[in-house]
């Protein structure tokens, strides 16, 4: 199986992750943990749809494995410009949506100011405690540490030809370490950017696109996984224990343990060859849908939901929100994403290369001048 061939269970995967996210919102914590809406659909699905909020965990696997194939043999000016562009071409888009729906069709329960709009356009408004424009951009403020990351990578490796695998070792150990000295004001700094509640499924994800592309696994690398598998449980324990407080809910252990089981197992058979029957080319449009489909659903669902209940039959609404989300991704990543980020993409490219050229100017005139120098004062 060649790596440079696409996988496309990997593209349905992301789409049931994104799916299962959206219910769990819709079903689930937007009227019973979040109050954000009055419409309850407990009746559809109990409480066990709950359990699908470790499918944020697979999307940083698949995060962790596309990345890591993807900085092989790249320059840092084309991860850098390539990975900007798809970040950030499609999820301003949806921020404007999001945030034009929420001005004109929010209130009373969501607002918005023009300015918030602004920062959250950074990415960055985890950083400087600014309220998000939806609250599923958390994840984005992840994804942009862990890109930050592999940009340094490549940068390191400029310099030192270190394996990646060699990198993720290193952020496991940091991360099997950080639950005992977690208090530690410098481990809490550290914790900002290498995000040990979520490494351990980034991690996962580099070591197994180190398997795919060696086409085996060791016992070194199987082990490690499984460290990453535990570690990933551990976190997501502690979060039921706070959301058992907060939201005077339980959890079942078994069932968590079983939930995340079954991710990275999944991920290890796909990337093993297990699924091959899955692998067809009509799955890469559910693939590349899923990130506009989970940029937009979670607060203008519930903004329709707030606006059209008590209107209309209240399955109804949620079929035809869940068909509304998944349309208006598809018209997104067919008709706009990709004109979008040939745009950003070209004009990008252009600031990039013209503040390299003024680099190379710059030192090819100090090269100029140092040889223009007499011997004497050239050779200090």
């Amino acid at each position: 199986m060649p790596v440079k061939q696409r996988i496309y269970q990997i593209d349905l995967l992301r789409f049931i992750a994104a799916v299962g996210i959206m219910l769990v919102h819709y079903l689930y914590r937007g009227f019973k943990a979040d109050n954000l809406t009055n419409l309850s659909f407990l009746e559809l699905s109990g409480e066990w749809i709950k359990y699908c909020a470790a499918f944020i965990d697979l999307f940083f696997i698949i995060s962790g494995f596309v990345i890591t194939l993807s900085v092989s043999n790249k320059s840092v000016t084309y991860f850098f410009k390539s990975r900007v562009v798809r970040l950030f071409s499609v999820y301003w888009l949806c921020a404007f949506i999001t945030f034009m729906v929420t001005i004109y069709f929010g209130a009373p329960r969501f607002h918005a100011t023009f300015g918030q709009f602004l920062f959250n356009l950074t990415l960055l408004q985890d950083f400087f405690d600014v309220e998000r424009l939806d609250g599923a951009y958390w994840t984005m403020s992840v994804e942009l540490r862990f890109y930050a990351l592999a940009l340094g990578y490549l940068i390191l490796y400029r310099y030192k030809k270190i394996k990646i695998t060699t990198i993720a070792y290193i952020w496991l150990g940091l991360s099997v370490i950080y639950p005992f000295v977690q208090g530690n004001i410098i481990v809490r700094v550290l914790n900002l950017f290498l995000m040990f509640e979520w490494a351990p499924a980034f991690i996962g994800g580099m070591l197994m696109a180190e398997i795919y592309k060696d086409k085996k696994i060791s016992l070194k690398n199987s082990s490690a996984i499984f460290i990453c598998f535990i570690l990933s449980t551990f976190h997501r324990m502690i979060y039921a224990k706070m959301a058992m407080i907060i939201y005077q809910e339980t959890f079942s252990k078994p069932v968590i343990i079983a939930v995340l089981f079954s991710v990275y197992a999944i991920m290890i058979m796909v990337i093993l060859g297990r699924l091959k029957w899955l692998n067809k080319s009509y799955f890469l449009y559910l693939g590349i849908m899923t990130y506009p489909l989970y940029l937009l659903h979670q607060r203008i669902g519930y903004i329709i939901f707030n606006n059209l209940m008590g209107h209309f039959n209240k399955y109804l609404i949620l079929a035809g929100t869940i068909t509304l989300m998944i349309s208006v991704s598809f018209i997104i990543v067919k008709y706009i994403a990709g004109p979008l980020s040939n745009f950003l993409e070209k004009y990008l490219g252009l600031l990039i290369d013209y503040f390299l050229s003024i680099k190379w100017v710059s030192n090819s005139l100090k090269s100029n001048k140092l040889e223009n120098l007499p011997s004497s004062v050239s050779d200090k």
